[in-house]
């Protein structure tokens, strides 16, 4: 016996087998359309996102100009029908925003010439082989899901802090597993070279984003990174320390230059020791 979901009310046919869905009524294709990336993007603060894109800041993210990067049409697996197999994508389309439409069911190239906000849309149709919907198995397909993104092609320094490792200087610190320093990985990212300026270490409030915790304010450290041109990497050392009656209060720790420079993306530099 077979059901039957009004596609007004789902988007979502079932019978003989198959299972259609459609946009009709919600929207309900669009939520299988995703967009996946290969090259280097990064983040974006929801609050430097003006309030007309609003709508897109959870689907933004920043590249740099004159960066090619491959973009390609996928299938959101964690849609309602999110034990799909034997997907096939077919009539893909990427509008990057910029007077480029391409129609390609693989990976597209593709690189921005003029910093600036760009909406682009992925839109494709698709099939699947098999799929389980209760106790029965179906095959089916997807038709017309889209899906917008917000990205901002940047002409500027993007430095980015990865490969944390730490350690002590000295046996008595080693023995009592304390560390002293932490030495970070920076890349600068972006199209154009950076500044020399400095990157501190702080402590952060509990549950207060971006909020030195005042205890520890004056046990911010900072050491001086070089300036780096676009791609270029480097290591820097930051030596810290806190009195032992403090250590047990704090659980995140930020790296970042305090707001003074606009180079270091402060929602990618939290880490947590615990």
């Amino acid at each position: 016996m077979f059901c039957s979901i009004s596609a007004s009310s789902a988007g979502l046919n079932i019978g003989s087998n198959q299972i259609t869905v459609t946009n009709d009524g919600d929207n309900a294709s669009n939520g299988y359309a995703q967009l996946g990336v290969n090259g280097i993007i990064y983040s974006i603060e929801k609050s430097k996102i003006p309030k007309k894109y609003k709508k897109y800041e959870n689907y933004t993210f920043q590249a740099s100009k004159n960066k090619k990067i491959k973009y390609i049409a996928s299938v959101n697996s964690q849609a309602l029908l999110s034990n799909m197999s034997g997907v096939k994508i077919k009539d893909a389309c990427i509008n990057f925003g910029d007077g480029t439409k391409t129609k390609s069911n693989g990976w597209i190239t593709h690189t921005y010439t003029k910093s600036g906000w760009y909406k682009l849309t992925v839109s494709f149709n698709a099939t699947f082989s098999k799929v389980s919907w209760g106790n029965m198995t179906f095959n089916g397909s997807i038709n017309g899901a889209t899906k917008e993104y917000l990205i901002y092609v940047t002409d500027k320094p993007q430095l980015a802090l990865s490969k944390l490792n730490y350690g002590c200087t000295n046996y008595k610190d080693y023995k009592k597993g304390n560390i002293n320093y932490l030495d970070v990985k920076v890349t600068n990212l972006g199209s154009t070279s950076s500044k020399a300026t400095k990157i501190k270490i702080w402590y952060e409030k509990p549950n207060k984003y971006g909020t030195v915790y005042p205890k520890l304010k004056k046990y911010t450290k900072s050491a001086n990174l070089k300036a780096l041109k676009p791609g270029q990497s480097t290591t820097v050392r930051i030596y810290f320390s806190i009195p032992k009656k403090y250590s047990k209060i704090w659980k995140d720790i930020r790296l970042d230059s305090l707001y003074r420079v606009n180079q270091i993306n402060r929602a990618a530099a939290l880490y947590r020791f615990r």
